[in-house]
C-alpha cells in the first residue's frame, strides 16, 4: 500500500516535470522563430558605444 502510493507520487511527479520540459521547449521554439536574425552581442555593443 505505502509502495504503490509512493510509486504513483514519483511517476506523476515524472509526468509533470515532463510536461514542464515540453512547455518551455516548445516555448523557446517559438520565440527562436520570432527573433530570426537578430543579433545580442551587436544591441550590447551598439548600447556601451551610445553611453
Amino acid at each position: 500500500m505505502v509502495i504503490e502510493k509512493r510509486l504513483e507520487a514519483i511517476l506523476g511527479a515524472r509526468l509533470r516535470d515532463k510536461k514542464r520540459i515540453e512547455n518551455a521547449i516548445s516555448t523557446q521554439d517559438r520565440l527562436r522563430k520570432k527573433s530570426k536574425d537578430w543579433n545580442g552581442a551587436a544591441e550590447i555593443s551598439k548600447w556601451r558605444e551610445s553611453r
